[in-house]
């Protein structure tokens, strides 16, 4: 009897590990996927290149059942992103720039691809291929909503300024 309970406890715990090692494997796909929107003071676009400049922050939040949300620093995402090339060049997200005019707000499709990040001058350039719509040379206020993707373990590991965890919904 006595040997009874190490057994047990050491076939249980081995038995949850093993369970817990398979589980991430099989439930790689059910992992969340990250939206991502960022809002930039002004831009502009020529030759394919969507320049955003002055973004200060990136906000992710994830679809149910998930409802995981958060801040990341542009250099966060933009490392991120680079980390990610070889996907998106193979499945570029689509996204929506919605710029703020005069008579409300224009809204053009985009594919991204490429992305570089430049400190000195703060921006942030897009390699993009517009899919309807028709993007300005040059605008003011604007937001760009990146559709769905996997981005790493945790958009905000490290990242500086970050918040992650349930929405106020769960």
């Amino acid at each position: 009897m006595k040997t009874a309970l190490p057994l047990a406890l050491t076939i249980a715990f081995g038995v949850g590990s093993a369970a817990a090692q398979y589980n991430s494997i099989i439930n790689e796909a059910d992992q969340p996927q990250f939206l991502f929107t960022m809002s930039a003071d002004s831009g502009s676009y020529a030759n394919g290149a969507l320049v955003l400049q002055d973004v200060p922050v990136v906000v992710y939040f994830s679809d149910r059942p998930y409802r995981m949300s958060g801040t990341i620093t542009p250099a966060a995402f933009a490392q991120e992103w680079n980390e990610q090339t070889d996907v998106f060049r193979s499945d570029p997200p689509n996204a929506t720039m919605s710029i703020l005019t005069e008579d409300g707000a224009s809204n053009v499709v985009v594919e991204l691809s490429e992305l570089t990040l430049d400190h000195e001058a703060g921006t942030m350039t897009f390699e993009t291929s517009i899919l309807m719509g028709d993007m300005p040379a040059s605008f003011g206020v604007a937001t760009l909503f990146i559709d769905s993707f996997h981005f790493g373990p945790n958009p905000g590991d490290g990242a500086v300024g970050m918040h992650f965890g349930p929405g106020p919904n769960g």
